[in-house]
């Protein structure tokens, strides 16, 4: 009787034993859970503080970046496309593979005119080869384009909306694109030297200044011939 009342004892002692460490072990989870509780919430408000104080400095930057961007738009004003996005989907074109191609490209950012450009200089470099049978006059070219003074200003573009389109010898365009747009292929960026004859002469145009030589990098996006 008195080994059986020690294993009792002995039993009693052990279960007390594991109780107490199964408490103390959730103490510690308990513990361990309000420590990471304390700092996720430290974390956020280190993080929410940070945040503050950059949004602070962004909008000052912002503002700074705002008022420079005007300052420029006095001094180098451009002409800006009418559209901001291009609402004609490639398979509008005869290649809508190949348009959607020239589309996504980067806009070219095209070699300046220099100053000792001929007045009636016409100066035509391929960039990039196209494909297919080469506009004639009175095709109609669909291009992207993008146009430069001699001081790298650009004036004119039309990439971010829908490509410019113009019928080859209608005379609605100045005379170097009607002559150096000739045999050109779907695909194809063309660089155009231009003189200031047959560009905008002795008038100039908007922020072109009299005589003034030009430079145009023109992406072909699509021809539609004469009588299809």
């Amino acid at each position: 009787m008195g080994t059986a009342k020690r294993e009792r004892q002995k039993a009693a002692r052990i279960e007390k034993a594991l109780a107490e460490a199964a408490a103390a072990k959730r103490a510690r989870r308990r513990r361990a859970l309000v420590r990471i509780v304390i700092g996720s919430v430290v974390v956020l408000a280190v993080l929410f503080l940070v945040s503050t104080l950059m949004g602070d400095d962004g909008g000052d930057d912002a503002e700074g970046a705002t008022e420079d961007t005007s300052e420029d738009t006095t001094t180098t004003s451009t002409t800006a496309p009418t559209t901001t996005s291009s609402t004609t989907p490639p398979s509008a074109y005869s290649n809508p593979e190949l348009a959607a191609e020239i589309i996504d490209r980067i806009p070219p950012i095209p070699q300046p005119p220099p100053e000792d450009t001929p007045p009636d200089a016409l100066e035509v470099t391929t960039l990039i080869e196209g494909e297919g049978e080469g506009a004639a006059v009175g095709d109609t070219v669909v291009v992207h384009y993008v146009g430069v003074l001699e001081d790298g200003t650009e004036f004119d573009s039309s990439w971010g909306g829908d490509p410019f389109e113009v019928t080859l010898g209608a005379g609605t365009v100045i005379q170097g694109w009607d002559e150096g747009l000739v045999g050109a292929r779907i695909g194809e960026r063309r660089h155009l030297l231009i003189g200031s004859e047959k560009a905008y002469g002795a008038e100039g145009r908007g922020t072109i200044p009299p005589d003034a030589p030009l430079a145009f990098d023109v992406d072909v996006v699509d021809i539609r011939r004469a009588g299809g």
